[in-house]
């Protein structure tokens, strides 16, 4: 009887030190985020806002891409032209790619893309008359930091500078992420 006891502890001992190991990868995380924007452009002196929406791949720990969209809005009044006084309007839509390089919470970025850049002028009476548009390369450069919140999603407070050849900015955002 002693060996049967001595059997079955020793065999319950061995099934309990065995080890169950499974290989196992972090799925990528896709990420979505939106949010204003706003700076100063210092091409062409003056306030610059709008908004963004950009899409996140990451899939190792440090770095992501990403892909995006931004739409710019600057107006300014131009009170002595040929027309008599007129307030500008110039336009930028942006399309990019790029990546970043994570630190912790702190982030640098980089992108590239396409921008189109269009303009309007509106005179006092109402009538509005074309500025042209043009194409031209898109980049932007900055260093953020992301805000965990308790849902997984995040709070990204982001600076830099971006624009195109014409029309060059100095700014910041904030945007919501979604993680997934």
């Amino acid at each position: 009887m002693n060996k049967r006891y001595l059997f079955l502890c020793l065999f319950f001992c061995m099934a309990m030190t065995t080890a169950h190991g499974q290989i196992s990868t972090n799925p990528p995380k896709h990420n979505f985020s939106i949010g204003p924007l706003a700076g100063y452009d210092y091409e062409l002196k003056g306030p610059v806002y709008g908004g963004g929406l950009m899409y996140e791949f990451r899939p190792f720990k440090n770095v992501g891409f990403t892909a995006g969209f931004n739409y710019e809005q600057m107006r300014k009044n131009v009170p002595e032209s040929s027309f008599g006084e007129e307030t500008w309007r110039h336009e930028v839509y942006a399309f990019h790619v790029g990546a970043r390089y994570y630190m912790g919470d702190f982030y640098l970025g980089a992108a590239l893309g396409l921008g189109h850049e269009r303009g309007t002028f509106k005179q006092t009476d109402g009538m509005t008359r074309s500025g042209g548009s043009t194409n031209s390369l898109y980049k932007s450069i900055g260093a953020g930091y992301q805000i965990s919140l308790r849902n997984r999603d995040a709070i990204e407070i982001e600076t830099g500078t971006f624009g195109t050849s014409t029309s060059m900015k100095v700014g910041g955002t904030v945007r919501y992420k979604f993680r997934r």
